[in-house]
């Protein structure tokens, strides 16, 4: 027994021995370079290309091995004349003996300046195009009626993989669409080491991207069973660098590049990122991305997934300029199906002044503020999914006043749904206003131009793209304040779909009165029209006047009732304003008027001037709108001294006033700078004309203004009172030049007197 296993040993050896023998003596017998032409021309058969290889070396032991060198496939007719496909060495070598057991042992796989020409032409056609056969992929049920060993085969085949490297060295490909610039990733280096199934594998990759230098250095696996490997369950950890991407070999790939951001020309991209994948399923990620350009843009991030199906965001971070700007935690929801999110948003305070740094048109809407806004900040709770987005519980804060806001938003409409509140919001510091310039500049001037016409007309919004939007937004405001105006119980509601907006109601409480308003825009034609009407209870108008029309010329408690339609929403759309109201006014004055200093003037020319007001106790009327001009025709004015009637137009277009103003004095004018006791009935008619800035008042003196008012004008009835005085009565002072012996003139009859002032009147 023993004797014949010793012969069996021997006779073992003598086998492997000449085995060995025979593998290493055969290549050196048979010239594998003859099987050269039968490949190149089974490949150029297969492909329609020509293949070249310089050439083929093999060693059957202690490995099998095969080295081609010199390797080029030509590229596709019609596209540019060079290789689709060149290798200088590919080099393989297997262990021999695994193979019979079906195991794959690599002892190297080694592949030397490979380089890869992938084009594409503007109508669509590749150069790999033809080598892809239509329906080559396999529809998935007869790859799911295959049987099951096929499928099984190559799994089996590898189950026991195992190399001391794989390598990938001097590669490059690239990637050539149409008349844009090529993308070129070189210097490509790619390199496994002690490849095993039980144990991590080391992996190292680096090259440049259009010049741009990264690498990566990461550990993979075990990779266990291949029958049963998991790729989202596969442990991996690793790094990726990437310093310095510059932008420019890549503008033709980037569309709306933001003008704030400079020349892309002159833009990089730099990138780092850790990741670890866990074989629990736990993936966890931290990284940052900066750009650089005339901004310099940091991302920061930390995320892991301990679920398939859910990412958390641990912190990921924003900053500008090295300005932090915005944090950002929360979670992601089923990725693959329906994602949905819930974030926390946590801004940093932004100044005005640093935000003007980067963006100069906030120096220019600013620039004539005396006292613009300083700082804002927000923080917000968002939840959604691909649909639509909740904002849940938004802290706004203006120059430290709290604004909260909480709503939500359907993308595809879109479809606004908010409700604003505050208890106390300043909006005068928010409210743009550019620096007014006072004379055109000295080209415009040269040339003819004038300081109007240096001044550019308010251009008309087109608001039709608001069309397809709904809106539902609620507002209110403890004290709201705008322009000097403190408006108390501030309440707005918005609604708009297919493009008609309606505000039904505004509300609030200003100067001890009411304000109701209701109006509608209808933005889906162009210009957009709108229509107002404006309930006003007891409000005091000097304050009210001043913040909407900067004049100061009334005061007194207002109530109004107002209804105006008109197109267009800047100063050229005032022609086409219609409608009409009321407006009653009590216990008011008007100023720059003193109707009774003109009466006063009248009747006694030499009298004192007080102060140019005219306290009412009541003053009331009614008004149309035509095309931009308002016309009332039944003004009444009521004071202890006078009752004032008055008929005209305002024209809102050109800013000119044509206004009648009839006053009947009711009282007596002792105590108002005149000696006379009693001027009842004195009627003195005004003309208002000119323009609002600079209005001109003058008295209507006619020859029946002065026949109207003779009887009041006459004092007690008797010859030579105020009207003798101004026509030249008997009671008119002696002329100092005359000789005190003189003798008076012979009187003359009241008929006649008149006659004589109403001549010199007229003129004859």
């Amino acid at each position: 027994m023993t004797s014949a296993v010793a012969k069996t040993v021997r006779y073992s050896l003598i086998v492997i021995g000449l085995l060995i023998v025979t593998l290493l003596v055969v290549p050196f017998f048979i010239d594998v370079n003859s099987y050269k032409t039968q490949i190149e021309q089974s490949v150029e058969d297969a492909t329609g290309r020509k293949l070249t290889i310089g050439k083929v070396s093999a060693s059957l032991f202690p490995w099998i091995g095969v080295e081609l060198d010199d390797v080029h496939l030509a590229n596709r007719e019609g596209f540019t004349k060079r290789d689709f496909i060149s290798v200088q060495r590919l080099n393989v070598k297997l262990a021999l003996l695994p193979l019979l057991s079906k195991n794959i042992e690599i002892k190297d796989f080694e592949v030397a300046t490979p380089k890869i020409y992938l084009e594409r032409h503007a109508d669509g056609e590749s150069n790999w195009g033809d080598l892809v056969a239509p329906g080559a992929v396999e529809p998935e049920s007869s790859a799911a009626s295959a049987p099951s060993s096929e499928v099984s085969a190559a799994p089996v085949a590898l189950a026991a993989l195992q190399a001391e490297s794989l390598i990938l060295s001097g590669g490059e490909l690239i990637w050539v669409d149409g008349d844009a610039a090529p993308i070129v990733l070189s210097e490509l280096n790619v390199a496994l080491t002690d490849v095993q199934l039980d144990r991590p594998v080391a992996v190292k990759l680096s090259g440049k991207l259009s010049g741009n230098a990264f690498a990566m250095d990461a550990t993979v696996g075990p990779l266990g069973d291949l029958n049963n490997i998991d790729p989202l369950k596969l442990p991996v950890q690793g790094e990726v660098v990437a310093e310095r991407v510059e932008l420019k070999g890549f503008k033709s790939l980037i569309s709306g590049w933001p003008a704030e951001l400079g020349s892309i020309d002159n833009a990089s991209l730099g990138f780092s990122a850790n990741i670890e994948q866990r074989p629990d399923g736990l993936r966890l990620g931290e990284g940052e991305l900066v750009l650089n350009s005339l901004l310099n843009v940091k991302l920061g991030w930390k995320v892991d997934m301990a679920k398939a199906e859910r990412l958390e965001v641990r912190r990921a971070a924003l900053a500008i300029n090295g300005k932090d700007i915005l944090e950002v935690k929360g979670s992601v929801k089923q990725l693959t199906t329906t994602p949905s999110f819930q974030l926390r948003l946590d801004g940093h305070p932004l100044q005005r002044s640093w935000l003007a740094a980067f963006a100069p048109d906030l120096n220019t809407l600013y620039a004539g503020h005396p006292s613009p806004w300083k700082e804002v900040k927000f923080s917000t709770l968002l939840a959604g999914d691909a649909k639509q987005v909740e904002i849940r519980d938004m802290q706004l804060m203006l120059d430290q006043e709290l604004v909260q806001i909480s709503g939500a938003v359907v993308y595809a409409i879109p479809d606004i749904r908010l409700r604003i509140a505050t208890r106390d919001l300043h909006m005068d510091p928010w409210l743009p206003q550019p620096r007014q310039e006072s004379k055109a500049s000295a080209s415009q001037i040269k040339e003819g131009g004038s300081a109007a016409a240096a001044e550019k007309a308010p251009v008309e919004p087109d608001l039709r793209f608001l069309t397809p939007w709904r809106v539902t937004a609620k507002m209110q405001a403890d004290n709201l304040y705008l322009r000097g105006m403190e408006m108390k119980n501030f309440n707005v509601s918005i609604n708009g779909s297919n493009g008609l907006f309606n505000l039904n109601p505004l509300r609030f409480n200003l100067s001890g009165g009411t304000v109701t308003e209701t109006a509608s825009l209808n933005a889906a034609t162009f210009p957009a029209s709108w229509k107002e009407s404006v309930h006003i209870t007891d409000v005091k108008v000097g304050p009210l006047l001043k913040a909407l029309a900067d004049m100061d010329m009334l005061e007194g408690s207002l109530s109004m009732d107002t209804s105006l339609k008109a197109t267009g929403l800047t100063q050229a759309g005032v022609k086409t304003l219609n409608g009409r109201g009321n407006v009653l006014m009590r216990d008011g004055k008007i100023k720059g008027f003193d109707i009774a200093g003109a009466i006063r003037k009248f009747t006694n020319p030499v009298a004192q001037t007080g102060a140019r007001e005219t306290d009412f106790s009541q003053l009331s009327g009614s008004f149309t709108v035509n095309d931009g001009v308002a016309d009332n025709q039944d003004l009444f004015m009521a004071s202890p001294l006078l009752r004032v009637t008055g008929s005209g137009t305002v024209d809102l277009v050109q800013k000119l006033l044509d206004y009648h103003v009839k006053p009947r004095v009711v009282g007596s004018l002792v105590g108002q700078g005149d000696t006379s006791p009693v001027r009842r009935g004195l009627t003195v008619p005004l003309h208002i004309t000119g323009p609002f800035a600079a209005p001109s008042v003058k008295p209507e003196i006619s020859a029946s203004t002065l026949i109207d008012n003779a009887p009041a004008l006459l004092n007690k009835g008797k010859v030579g009172g105020t009207l003798g005085k101004i026509l030249g009565g008997g009671d008119a002072p002696a002329s100092p030049s005359a000789p005190a012996d003189q003798a008076a003139p012979p009187s003359e009859s009241p008929e006649k007197k008149l006659l004589k002032g109403l001549g010199g009147a007229f003129g004859f």
